[in-house]
């Protein structure tokens, strides 16, 4: 089973002033432009002083890369349950399609749960994403210390599935489709929901994304309910 996430937040008065800054900085970062976000504004919001910002991460920029870092870090077990039930899977689902749909639907339940939980806060999101888009400062911090992980977990049995090399073009697109599809429902619940005429996201409205979400993974996978049942 794929272990839950452990995003309990500390007490705001037992952070250091370091932590408090990096808690207020995440989502100023993450609703504006880097330059649109002042060393004042960020220690207002944080109720530090304008000189702790130098005093422990040197600069913005420093304080930046600090965000990253506690993003990459809150992350991990997030990687580890994945890893442990991608890897444990994997030898076993070789030439069994049954089992490999069974990986495939729990691995895209499981990431849609994650990603819309309200333990897992929108702002992070946006600011990898915005991140990766950009190509920032902190593009390769983001990528190795978790997208890239992610990707790999799924695209070793999108390749095995498949039956190609794992650095493979169409293992590679296919996994970061199947990816994106289950990040999209967190990034536009507004407009899912509009479209879909919800009242957000209920058990009945996640049940929903999930099967259809698993039906567009097995579409392109090649794995047809008629193949995976009978083959």
């Amino acid at each position: 089973m794929v272990q839950t996430i452990d995003l309990i937040r500390k007490n705001d008065k037992r952070l250091s002033a370091a932590d408090k800054l990096i808690e207020a900085a995440g989502p100023l970062f993450a609703d504006r432009p880097f330059d649109a976000v002042s060393t004042r504004e960020l220690a207002k919001a944080a109720n530090v002083n304008l000189s702790a910002i130098s005093y422990h991460f040197g600069n913005k920029e420093g304080l930046y890369e600090a965000v990253f870092k506690k993003i990459i870090e809150d992350l991990q077990p997030v990687r580890s349950g994945f890893r442990s039930f991608m890897e444990a899977g994997a030898n076993a689902a070789k030439k069994n399609p049954d089992l490999q749909r069974e990986i495939i639907r729990t691995f895209v339940s499981a990431f849609i749960e994650k990603v819309i939980s309200s333990e897992n806060p929108r702002w992070r999101m946006r600011l990898m994403i915005r991140e990766v888009h950009q190509a920032g400062p902190c593009f390769d911090m983001v990528m190795k210390g978790h997208i890239d992980i992610m990707h790999d977990l799924l695209g070793n049995l999108v390749a095995l599935i498949l039956g190609k090399p794992s650095r493979d073009p169409k293992v590679v697109l296919v996994s970061h489709s199947i990816l994106g599809l289950c990040l999209q429902y967190a990034l536009n619940q507004a407009l899912i929901s509009h479209r879909l005429e919800w009242d957000g996201y209920g058990e009945k409205e996640v049940a929903i994304l999930k099967q259809e979400t698993v039906a567009m993974a097995f579409a392109m996978l090649g794995l047809t309910p008629k193949q995976s049942t009978e083959g």
